[in-house]
């Protein structure tokens, strides 16, 4: 086992040609280069490309995209795309606010028809009053309160057995007991504290319900179907969305992938007046190899130094 041999190479051309030789310049192999940081604060007059990265915010947009709805974008890198980064951003806002909105809409139903689901259950536990809920909630001596309460908050209805409220518990599951409680309008704030104590959660019935408590199930249920029928019409118009938006996402995902490899190598350049360089280290049996890939790159300088001709530069070591 012995440690490789390499050279110290400077790699100089006209500003002008920067882009040009970039483009090369993220293609290679074997080549080692020195961060402009570590050669421009030693030698005054030298500056730093390194510049604000605006292929990363767009990256991250993105990305956030394919985790929030799904998309699978493959890593694949496209150059030839004709693109503006305004442009980038003014079709990533678009997007974005195009699916949020469908998004946004297909939760909000989604929230009704849990709360519809909710009010349902209670109605269905007075299915057998024949009073109208109109008439009930229009009590102006009583006060009563429909919803859940966790199971392990009734038992604690004990230490309050002498205050002035009714509790009526229908059914419950694993968390929660479904049920109501009522008192007379002098102590509704002081019972519904009690009860807010014991977090009581109350579930209120939606206006649009009226009639007794079978003409609520029936008009609730018939809510939930038609909600449900909306949302199923919003998933339809997110997929196509998704389909539509696809093809131009993943073209722009290869191109800022490609040009994001571009501007991360500006870290490397080094400009001195008009002209620009890049240092770094290569094996010694690779530096033809080097060469070949700039063969065809006119007025590129390709300078060939010892790997310890600039002592303020460690090589790097390989086995």
């Amino acid at each position: 086992m012995s440690i490789a041999k390499v050279k110290f190479i400077d790699l100089t051309a006209n500003i002008s040609k920067l882009d040009d030789f970039l483009v090369k310049f993220i293609d290679l192999k074997g080549f080692h280069p020195i961060l402009a940081s570590e050669i421009v604060e030693k030698v005054h007059g030298l500056t730093s490309f390194v510049s604000d990265n605006p292929c990363q915010p767009l990256l991250a947009e993105v990305e956030d995209l394919q985790t929030k709805y799904g998309f699978k974008l493959l890593n694949l890198e496209q150059r030839d795309q004709v693109y503006t980064f305004n442009e980038m951003y003014d079709y990533m806002h678009k997007t974005k606010e195009e699916f949020e909105t469908e998004s946004n809409t297909i939760k909000q139903l989604e929230e009704h028809i849990q709360k519809y689901n909710d009010a349902l259950i209670q109605v269905q536990n007075i299915q057998n009053l024949d009073i109208a809920l109109d008439d009930l909630f229009a009590c102006e001596y009583i006060g009563i309160r429909f919803g859940r309460l966790p199971n392990d908050s009734v038992d604690k209805l004990r230490f309050f057995q002498n205050k002035p409220f009714v509790f009526k518990s229908f059914n419950h599951d694993h968390n929660n007991s479904w049920c109501m409680y009522f008192t007379t309008a002098e102590y509704k704030r002081e019972v519904d504290n009690i009860f807010s104590s014991l977090f009581f959660e109350r579930i209120f019935i939606p206006d649009f319900v009226h009639g007794t408590p079978k003409d609520a199930v029936e008009a609730l249920q018939d809510e939930i179907e038609n909600t449900q029928k909306m949302i199923d019409k919003y998933k339809d118009d997110l997929e196509e969305l998704t389909k539509s938006s696809c093809t131009q996402l993943i073209a722009m995902k290869g191109e800022l992938l490609y040009l994001n490899r571009i501007y991360e190598a500006k870290k490397y350049v080094v400009g001195l007046g008009n002209k620009f360089s890049i240092s770094g280290f290569v094996e010694e049996n690779n530096v033809d190899c080097l060469k070949e890939s700039f063969e065809d790159f006119k007025d590129l300088e390709i300078e060939v130094n010892d790997a310890y001709s600039d002592r303020r530069i460690k090589p790097p070591t390989k086995l």
